[in-house]
């Protein structure tokens, strides 16, 4: 198999040294190095997997090392990368006199690994709500991971990330660690809350902030505490069939509305149809929830038996603005399966908690690189729709850096079977 990347891509160097993180320069080659290689390669994402695209590189101990012992911290690069997906996105907002609101998504996502996985700390059981229905509970073994994710615009990235562990695993892991290095466990909620104080400094003064996230996140406390962030923050979520409103399930208020007309509502998805939806609208307190909200009943068709149901706590939207809105919600499942299918974000086989953390930073870093490095070709008027299209613009750089090299090194060695051997993967079949 031929090697695939001979020296990192200057745009990917400029992109890293704009983050103004502080590493050293071999940490800095081996992100380099590892980020190149997620891109590029179209097999296994492990670590021996990766080094073996470069053309030279160390042994895949060093970089196996790099995550392990090296005194870098995930934390720290997960900060600069904020720092710098705060700034472009607004930056590109007022350059381009976008309106001053800003889309956050909240979601988690787990990461499967193989059921025979056990020594890695960061991976367990957990209760998989999308493989799971109503009459059975399925569990799967994985990693779980919280996002917030940021638009403005049709500008968007992922603004903070963070592993989740069930309380039973933290306390399992810490019977096993000194003082100084036990885990802290944190639900979902906090972490989610974490994050959304963190975007607050971020925010420029007038933004208006929707934060939106599906039924599994829509708790009474996350209500309040975004309401609680002032007048220009606001929720708009999914919510299930048994919440209150006034004392009356949802569910059995579309029952009583029977007399109450549909307002038909088109909603156009992302691959530009569009699908009508009846939806009643209703207005109430909901439980453990002191101010007022606005809920949807929204049906595919009239008789549908099976309505969704949506809130919002900004009264002054329109059904149609409120659906069209959470459509934008879409995105952070789109980035999760750019991060899981594309960027490997699940082939790690590192054991500790904070090297798998750091591993989860630098697939992170490598998507924001290609989204940046999509907005940043589109803006030439150079005709990509999308992060598949700067990989595929990506791999053809390296490839045709790669062939030009070994061309050169034919031309001036005299020697094909040389270059040959140099620019080969060995065959590991005996």
């Amino acid at each position: 198999m031929l090697k695939l990347i001979i020296h990192p891509s200057k745009v990917l160097l400029n992109f890293l040294l704009s983050l103004c993180l502080s590493l050293s320069k071999p940490q800095r080659l081996h992100i380099l190095r590892t980020v190149e290689a997620l891109i590029v390669s179209d097999q296994g994402k492990n670590l021996s997997a990766l080094y073996r695209q470069w053309v030279e590189a160390p042994d895949v101990s060093a970089v196996a090392d790099f995550f392990r012992v090296s005194p870098w911290s995930g934390k720290q690069m997960g900060v600069g990368l904020s720092n710098f997906v705060m700034a472009d996105v607004i930056r590109r907002a007022e350059t381009e006199g976008l309106e001053s609101v800003i889309y956050v998504s909240i979601d988690d996502s787990l990461t499967r690994k193989d059921k025979g996985t056990t020594a890695l700390e960061a991976v367990d059981w957990t209760h998989d709500h999308n493989a799971s229905t109503k009459k059975k509970s399925i569990y799967s073994n994985g990693a779980v991971h919280i996002s917030c994710r940021v638009q403005v615009g049709e500008y968007s990235y992922t603004f903070g990330w963070r592993l989740y562990l069930r309380a039973k695993t933290v306390r399992r892991l810490n019977r096993q660690r000194p003082k100084d290095k036990r885990l802290k466990f944190k639900s979902k909620y906090r972490l989610a809350r974490e994050m959304l104080l963190e975007l607050k400094a971020f925010i420029p003064k007038g933004w208006k902030v929707y934060v939106m996230f599906d039924s599994w996140y829509a708790s009474a406390k996350l209500l309040k505490f975004i309401h609680r962030q002032g007048e220009s923050w606001y929720a708009l979520c999914a919510i299930k069939s048994n919440r209150t409103l006034d004392g009356i399930r949802v569910s059995q208020i579309h029952q009583r509305l029977k007399h109450k007309r549909y307002t038909c509502v088109r909603v156009k998805a992302a691959d530009n149809t569009s699908t009508t939806y009846y939806v009643r609208t209703v207005r109430g307190h909901l439980s453990n929830v002191p101010f007022e909200v606005c809920v949807l009943i929204s049906r595919r068709h009239p008789r549908d038996n099976n309505p969704k149901y949506y809130l919002c706590t900004d009264l002054s939207l329109s059904a149609h603005t409120i659906l069209n809105w959470y459509q934008k919600r879409w995105s952070i499942e789109v980035d999760y399966w750019y991060l899981k299918q594309r960027l490997g974000l699940g082939d790690f086989r590192l054991h500790s908690y904070e090297a798998i953390h750091k591993w989860y930073t630098v697939v992170h870093l490598t998507l924001t690189f290609l989204q940046w490095r999509l907005y940043n070709v589109r803006s030439r008027g150079e005709p990509l729709a999308s992060v598949a299209d700067v990989i595929q613009l990506h791999r053809q750089e390296h490839a045709r850096e790669v062939l030009m090299s070994a061309c050169r090194e034919a031309i001036a060695t005299g020697s094909v079977e040389s270059v040959v051997e140099r620019f080969i993967i060995p065959s590991q079949v005996a």
